[in-house]
């Protein structure tokens, strides 16, 4: 019985977040607010929230119920806003729940403070990213970078 209990700890863990930020995402599936230069402030803060089609929004919940350590959803979305300020050479909005994703990751990392294992695991992915058509992947990598320096020097303040 220990181990089937072992195997669904990830679905309970963070669930209430998950459900929260799957419906946010399923309620404003339909709007496109993305951020771009010169857009509203506002813009850099709810980008994660919309989603530019049903695959976009289905793939990134995919990804979102997958995660199996604790997240920091607060610390997340502000490195991803942070994330969305520095330039991004895009032609488009970018709009999407992957920049919170991505510095989810990059928090869990950084918690770890094994940047050689957190770059062989996770720049695979960034790069992929980058080199898919639409898809901004420098977001992506600004949002891991960001999130691994913040856990790191957060877990360095907490050591000392």
């Amino acid at each position: 019985m220990e181990k089937i209990t072992e195997k669904w700890t990830f679905v309970r863990r963070n669930f209430r977040t998950k459900l929260v930020l799957s419906i946010i995402c399923f309620v404003l599936c339909t709007w496109h607010v993305g951020f771009y230069p010169g857009c509203p402030w506002q813009n850099h803060i709810l980008y994660s929230f919309f989603h530019v089609n049903g695959f976009h929004l289905a793939v990134n919940l995919l990804v979102l119920w997958q995660i199996k350590n604790d997240m920091k959803p607060v610390t997340s979305l502000a490195v991803a806003s942070a994330a969305s300020l520095l330039p991004m050479y895009v032609s488009h909005p970018t709009m999407g729940l992957s920049g919170f994703l991505f510095s989810s990751f990059g928090l869990m990392w950084g918690r770890t403070g094994r940047w050689k294992e957190a770059l062989k695991k996770a720049m695979p992915f960034i790069i992929c990213t980058m080199a898919v058509p639409n898809v901004n992947g420098l977001l992506h990598l600004y949002c891991f970078v960001l999130g691994y320096i913040v856990a790191y020097c957060i877990n360095n303040i907490k050591i000392r």
